[in-house]
């Protein structure tokens, strides 16, 4: 018998071993999942059976209560003798062995007659009871527990502050009831422990808990001795949807590696629900004392079985290797080098009839000595080789006497395999052909190994889609084909949207099947000699070719679109993405090379993201062109800056009564060079969500801060206000950084800047906004809100954001004659200033009439042209020394300007 033999009788052996084995296995697993199956259910039914025992026995208590309350009135006047209708609550609660204290209250909540006079004048909050007040129903509401044995000497329980486990505790039931055409309200305190001790005697505490639940969540009776009654377990209640079901039973997990088995049921008359939990452990140890005896009988037969079976199987390999030692002894003499070469080597007549092989020839082939023999080799032939390939051939070997090549046949399974051969003719004393011998040696696995080097190179290994290097390369063909036929190509930049929540939800492997089956689904919608490549992660791109014009292509997207959109199923998880494709065309009016074609459809597949996703966008070149001249005056704004290019002008900001002034606001200017002095609403918008936007936000206050002491330096002491936005003030380390600032210039005072803050709908935490002005302020630096009353919930900011000024905007000022309106908003603006503390200061004031108008309402503080335009730091000097000089500076509103 062959090796081979021998491992085929060994690996059949092992797999009915193994069959078998598996089978009782499996067999037995069944059944011990069937016994557990049917255990749980019980124990389920069993939970359920508590749950709707004591939720009758609770309901007919309730119930019994009530009648209690309607017949302990019905015979005494609740005017006239409330020591009457004590006694009667006295009598009923012999009765009523579940209530501890039935008590009356009046309109206000006050106890005024009770079974335990203790309990007389404590006020009861009722706002908390279910069902809620539902006007003059005559119905029963529960409230939460209480602490103490009655309402004398309890505290009701909150889910902060519960009922502890071992005190005592009790539960607040209210009833109203119509005598005559009033009503009055009973309220009766349960006494837990009776329910309690009438569940024990049902239920061990071994074996589980019963718990009885407001429909709120909150917890009123627990037989689990570390239950704390008014606790809040809303959760629980909102997950059972009592609003869909009455009762129910499930399996359940804890969070202290107790599994229980869960049963509830909802009252019928009032608002509470019953949950029996029972211990999982408990109720399944009659099914693992099964199981043991199970797994005792069935373990210890396998084993027995199994090694029986193979004390067999090696005996019958020693006698079999026994008598394969006696063969292989007999013929090791007639072993030679033909036989042990690891090469295949055959032998052939001069007319290429095989006359014999070696084993390895028939391991590389599969086919046996006695089968090649009297063959031709033609009978190897792959049909990979063309006629022409064994014409070359025998040319050699005739002419030459010798080949040597790769060649490709067949094997007897049908399979392939390349080879390395040899021929070599025989020649006899006469020099004339007497044989031919071939040398195969197997290189099967190097060409395999040789083709997936190759298709790694140019092929994504996930999808199998061409990469980024073949696409590359097709697409510049593409490109040379398009113009050579005078037809149009078709570039398609494609994103997955939502291919990231995918990832991040359900991992790795379920985003790399995501992407195989969307890669193939998209391929398929594709034309034949389309190209559809994988750049890496969720982008792609498709070239599509030979399109007669540009609206041709349109059905080719929305299939790709409608492909990629559809489901895919992974496990039990269905996923779903969308793609958004930006396209872009060849030729075009501008000579494009491959690069830029890709380029511009992913600017146009990011324009399709912000026009809403899963959609195509055409590559529009006009909008390109703006794109790269934003980008050009982005970079001319961040030369200038490091070029100190900008400079800052200054608007005094005067007292109208006294004349005098108060302060200065710093504005940008930008110097240019070739433009001359711009103003900012030429390049701040540029920046506005820009981080360039910071940079500059800061030199315009180290900018500040150093003319300030240079006026100090002068003898003119200044304020100085700065125009600081929400992105500069929201970014991290401000105020380490404004501390920075200010610390490089120690003899300026803190107090002497003032930040004016804009741009407030950009801010996006009130919270930390306040908590960074309020770190300035503790360092000196106060802060204004500016542009007030335009802005974004300007009453919200003035009322949040902890600031010593508002700024009145220019526009209401510059139209206060214009209409009564203006003149309101102003009105209710200094109002608002004034019931909030802040100072105020009118800004864009014009003339001398706007100014006697503002001080008429009350507004003091005043900017304007009117009053003086902004100007260079160096006039600012002159201008303050011209003004405090001339009598006539001191005059309501000053109209010369520097």
């Amino acid at each position: 018998m062959t090796r081979r033999a021998w491992r085929q009788l060994r690996t059949t052996f092992l797999l009915l071993l193994g069959v078998f084995v598996g089978g009782m296995v499996a067999m037995s697993a069944y059944t011990l999942w069937r016994l557990r199956g049917e255990a749980v259910a019980n124990a389920l039914g069993i939970a359920a059976m508590h749950s709707r025992g004591f939720e009758d026995f609770l309901t007919q208590s309730l119930h019994l209560t009530e009648l209690v309350a309607a017949n302990s009135l019905a015979q005494v006047s609740l005017v006239r003798d409330l020591r009457g209708i004590e006694q009667t609550f006295v009598a009923a609660l012999q009765h009523a062995p579940f209530l501890r204290s039935m008590s009356l209250l009046d309109d206000a909540g006050q106890i005024v007659a009770s079974s335990n006079p203790a309990n007389l004048g404590v006020t009861v909050a009722t706002q908390d009871y279910l069902p809620a007040d539902a006007g003059r129903l005559q119905i029963l509401r529960i409230g939460k527990p209480w602490a103490g044995r009655d309402f004398a000497s309890g505290q009701a329980s909150t889910a902060g502050t519960p009922v502890d486990a071992d005190s005592l505790g009790f539960i607040p039931v209210m009833r109203s009831i119509g005598l005559g055409k009033g009503r009055v309200t009973l309220l009766f305190a349960l006494n837990p422990d009776y329910f309690i001790n009438h569940v024990a005697q049902k239920l061990a505490a071994e074996e589980g808990s019963v718990s009885v639940l407001r429909y709120d969540g909150t917890l009123l009776i627990d037989s689990d001795p570390g239950g704390q009654p008014g606790s809040l377990r809303d959760h629980f209640v909102r997950d059972l949807r009592l609003d869909e079901v009455e009762f129910g039973q499930f399996e359940q997990g804890s969070s202290e590696d107790r599994p229980q088995l869960i049963a509830f049921r909802a009252s019928r008359l009032y608002p509470f629900l019953v949950v029996t939990a029972l211990d999982r452990r408990h109720a399944l140890q009659q099914w693992r004392t099964e199981t043991r005896i199970v797994l005792g009988v069935m373990v210890p037969a396998l084993l027995a079985i199994t090694l029986l079976a193979i004390s067999l199987y090696r005996r019958q390999m020693q006698l079999a290797e026994q008598r394969a030692e006696s063969d292989r002894l007999q013929q090791i003499n007639a072993a030679s080098v033909f036989t042990n070469a690891r090469e295949g080597i055959m032998i052939t007549a001069p007319d290429g009839t095989i006359i014999d092989v070696n084993e390895a020839f028939s391991r590389m082939s599969g086919f046996s000595r006695e089968e090649s023999l009297g063959q031709n080799p033609r009978f190897l032939r792959s049909g990979l080789q063309e006629k022409e390939f064994y014409t070359a051939m025998w040319g050699d070997l005739i002419g030459q006497g010798h080949w040597s090549g790769e060649v490709w046949n067949r094997g007897k399974n049908g399979e392939m395999f390349a080879a390395i051969l040899t021929i070599s003719a025989v020649h006899d004393d006469q020099g004339r052909t007497r044989q031919y011998v071939a040398l195969f040696s197997d290189i099967t696995l190097l060409k395999a190994n040789e083709e997936k080097l190759k298709r790694t190179a140019h092929y994504d290994a996930l999808t199998g889609l061409p990469n980024r290097a073949l696409l590359a390369d097709r697409l510049q063909q593409g490109m040379i084909q398009t113009q050579r036929r005078g037809q149009r190509l078709t570039a398609a930049f494609l994103d997955l949207d939502g291919f990231k929540a995918v990832n991040d939800q359900h991992g790795h492997e379920a985003g790399d099947q995501l992407l195989m089956t969307v890669a193939g689904r998209m391929k398929q919608v594709l034309r034949e000699g389309d190209t559809l490549a994988r750049l890496g992660g969720d982008e792609f791109v498709a070239v599509l070719l030979d399109l007669p014009d540009i609206t041709s292509c349109a059905p080719i997207l929305n299939r790709l679109i409608a492909a990629s959109a559809q489901p895919v199923r992974y496990g039990e998880r269905v996923l779903q993405v969308s793609t958004s494709i930006g396209v872009t065309f060849y030729p075009q009016a501008e000579e494009v090379d491959a690069d830029q074609l890709l380029r511009q459809a992913d600017q146009a597949m990011y324009q399709a993201k912000l026009a809403g996703k899963n959609r195509y966008c055409v590559f529009d070149a006009e909008l390109d062109r703006s794109v790269r001249s934003h980008n050009e005056r982005l970079e001319d704004l961040r030369r200038a800056l490091l070029a100190d290019e900008f400079v800052l002008h200054y608007q005094p900001r005067v007292n109208l009564r006294s004349g005098a002034v108060i302060g200065v606001e710093a504005l940008i200017r930008w110097q240019h060079p070739e433009q001359g002095l711009l103003l900012p609403a030429t390049f701040l918008p540029l920046i506005e969500n820009h981080p360039l936007a910071v940079h500059l936000g800061e030199w315009v206050i180290e900018r500040a801060l150093a003319q300030i002491a240079e006026w100090r330096a002068a003898g003119l002491e200044m304020a100085v206000s700065v125009n600081i936005g929400a992105r500069q003030l929201q970014q991290a380390g401000f105020v380490e950084r404004l501390s920075a600032l200010l610390a490089g210039q120690p003899e300026v005072e803190p107090g002497r800047l003032d930040l004016e803050l804009r741009e407030t709908r950009a801010l996006t935490d009130l919270a930390s906004v306040c908590a960074i002005i309020s770190a300035c302020r503790k360092i000196g630096v106060s802060f204004a809100l500016d542009d007030f009353a335009c802005g974004h919930s300007s009453l919200t900011y003035l009322k949040s954001l902890p600031v010593s000024r508002i700024n009145i905007d220019r526009s209401f000022v510059c139209d206060l004659f214009e209409g009564g309106e203006n003149r309101a908003i102003l009105e209710g603006v200094i109002g608002l200033a004034t019931a909030f503390r802040r100072q105020i200061v009118a800004e864009g004031v014009e003339n001398v009439e706007q100014g006697r108008m503002l001080l008429q309402l009350g507004c003091e503080n005043a900017q304007g042209d009117g009053i003086a335009r902004p100007m260079p730091a160096a006039d600012l000097v002159a201008w303050v020394a011209a003004r405090q000089g001339d009598s006539a500076g001191r005059h309501l509103v000053a109209t010369g300007q520097s």
